[in-house]
């Protein structure tokens, strides 16, 4: 699928790659990236926040710093306006 269409249809691509598709994204025909599922077991992030952890975050703006390891991955930063 061409990068171009790709930005278009992005969120129902993450859905179909979640589902186990493996969607090869293309520049001018030439493949450049993969959306593949990842296994629960290869994400360390958590699945979720429990309702007062949530709570906190919208009331606070921010969370705890171990949180913040929690769902870190390798490689992430983080900007001023968040997780990148």
């Amino acid at each position: 699928m061409p990068i171009t269409q790709a930005r278009a249809e992005l969120f129902d691509l993450v859905e179909r790659a979640a589902n186990g598709e493996r969607i090869t994204l293309t520049t001018h025909g030439s493949p450049r990236a993969m959306l593949i599922p990842v296994p629960a077991s290869d994400d360390p992030r958590p699945l979720g926040f429990t309702p007062e952890e949530v709570r906190d975050l919208f009331e606070h703006h921010q969370m705890p710093a171990d949180a913040w390891a929690a769902i870190r991955c390798p490689g992430d930063t983080i900007a001023e306006d968040g997780l990148d």
